[in-house]
Parts: structure tokens; sequence; C-alpha cells
């Protein structure tokens, strides 16, 4: 049997590809996509959303480590961050609460790939975000026992704690 990275990457190839396509702009240059220095700002772009979506898939079973910030260890902002970095959005604060605060608000109805959703996991307050990557999807760092997974957004866990939904793309 496949396992879901095996399927979800070509798929989100496909995309990729599709988008660059009709986006009529040339792909950024791959060197720059990781720098937050001199990054202009980026667009709501299927473009954007697929890079983003890519790049936390990227850190798919790193461990969680709270506080972390790199493949070695990273907590769920982090994740955040560093996906929206990578794909070339370079102004995404550090922690849930400042992204929950900062973000770009969009009806939870109406959440596309790259978006990030925020849940309150322990509690009302919200204090745990991911990346939705599609197809009913999220990608996060779950906790200290876990590493960076995809989960059904529709699981009897998560979808009662989901707060809102948001990005940081202008």
């Amino acid at each position: 049997m496949a396992t879901l990275r095996q399927t979800a990457l070509p798929a989100l190839m496909v995309i990729v590809a599709t988008s660059a396509c009709s986006s009529g702009a040339p792909p950024r240059d791959a060197g720059q996509a990781g720098s937050t220095l001199g990054m202009a700002p980026v667009s709501d772009t299927g473009l954007a959303r697929s890079e983003v979506v890519l790049a936390a898939l990227g850190h798919i079973d790193a461990p969680y480590r709270y506080g972390g910030l790199d493949a070695s260890g990273l907590d769920c902002s982090a994740l955040v961050q560093r996906a929206y970095r990578q794909a070339g959005v370079g102004h995404v604060p550090r922690t849930t609460s400042e992204q929950s605060r900062s973000a770009r608000r969009v009806p939870t109805a109406q959440i596309q790939p790259g978006d990030v959703l925020f849940f309150a996991a322990r509690g009302n307050r919200i204090d745990h975000v991911g990346v939705f990557i599609g197809d009913g999807r999220f990608i996060h760092a779950p906790n200290s026992r876990g590493q960076v997974r995809i989960e059904p957004l529709a699981s009897s866990y998560w979808e009662p704690r989901l707060r809102k939904a948001g990005h940081f793309f202008y």
C-alpha cells in the first residue's frame, strides 16, 4: 500500500505545475525562497499556496520539539512560519497566538490549500496551528509524543476544536 506521502506529493506537484502555467508569472528564483531579506509581499495565488503546502510537506516526520525552529525538531507555529518562509512569505510571526492575531482571516467554509487553521486543543484559547493541504486534510506538528504529520480535519478530535482559519498572503 502506498504511503500518504507517496500519494499526496505527486498530486501536489500537478497543482504546482498547473498553477505555474496559469499564473503568467515566471517562477521565482529558488535561492530566495528561504531568505527573509528583501522579500516582496507574496500575493494570494495558486502557485504561492502550493509552495506553502509543498514546503510544509517537506517536514513530514520531523520530530516535535516545543520551541524548536528547524528540521531537528519544531513546534506547530514554527512549521507554519517555516512553510510560509520557504514559499517566499517572510512576515509570519513566530507564536501561535501572534499568528492567530495577524493572519488574514477567511471563513472556515472557504479554506484553501495553504491556509492556516487555528485550534483550541486544550480549553477555549487558540493554542495550535496547522496548514490546510486540501482534500479535507491538514499538516501539523502535534505534540511532544509525535512528529509532523497529516490528519483529517473532519476527525472527531480536530473538527470541534477548529476556531478560525486565515493566511499570510497579501
